[in-house]
């Protein structure tokens, strides 16, 4: 038997009812996966490049993080844009070791396939897309803090405000388009990956991620989630999550 004009039209309308309800859910669910992959082939080539690194010298170099925190330097005195202006001082790095973070970094560099390094101004010289920093990223959570309130909040954790993400911080563009983004520290030891380079979406814990370079004593070095201020836009997953899941 077979089908009126009409049946067809209204079976065709119902398979585009259908169509337009799942397909958003299936392209979201698509582009997760794409971006969990990527995610974990830059966490393996950098994880692997930090153990060869470690393989090259014959010995674990000094330059990592305590893998918790174990206290640091607190603000002492904060000036009258919120920023602060004395900082307590030890006799010691309380986060970790940095003497080797030289050394560290040129091995680094030799071990991963880098296509073009940018020392500073990453966002003019077309190393990094531009991303939010955590000062942006507080401001739109919560519009009634003001920027003297958005310094101190994140006085300890600078290297990471817009502006010195674009203007400051070193970066590194590898050959598959993984972009790694340095902080203010010596070393690698708080850095960001941006799993898929300068495609979309360039956000903080949809495809950019914060992670320290760890080791405790006697210990292998690790790459392991930051502790150290890390970063995740609305909607996005932290990288210890994105890491577990």
């Amino acid at each position: 038997m077979g089908f009126t004009l009409a049946e067809v039209l209204i079976t065709i309308g119902i398979i585009g009812v259908v169509a337009a309800v799942t397909m958003p859910a299936l392209i979201a669910n698509y582009q997760q996966m794409v971006l969990k992959n990527q995610f974990k082939h830059a966490y393996s080539l950098v994880s692997q490049a930090i153990k060869q690194v470690e393989v090259n010298n014959g010995y674990r170099l000094a330059c990592y993080v305590w893998p918790e925190y174990r206290g640091g330097n607190g603000c002492l005195e904060y000036g009258d844009d919120g920023n602060c202006t004395k900082w307590e001082s030890k006799g010691y790095d309380p986060y970790g070791e940095s003497t080797d973070c030289g050394i560290f970094q040129s091995e680094f560099e030799k071990t991963v396939k880098i296509i073009k390094i940018c020392e500073d101004h990453a966002l003019e010289q077309g190393c990094i897309p531009e991303y939010n920093g955590i000062d942006t990223i507080k401001k739109t959570n919560n519009d009634s803090l003001s920027d003297e309130d958005i310094n101190k909040a994140t006085a300890g954790q600078a290297w990471w405000r817009k502006n010195a993400i674009a203007n400051d911080r070193k970066a590194y563009v590898l050959s598959d388009g993984i972009i790694l983004l340095m902080s203010g520290w010596s070393g690698m030891r708080i850095f960001a990956i941006d799993v898929n380079g300068k495609k979309g979406p360039n956000k903080w814990g949809y495809d950019i991620f914060a992670f320290n370079v760890s080791s405790d004593a006697g210990g292998s070095l690790n790459l392991i989630p930051a502790y150290l201020v890390g970063i995740t836009e609305k909607g996005g997953k932290t990288t210890k999550q994105m890491m577990y899941e």
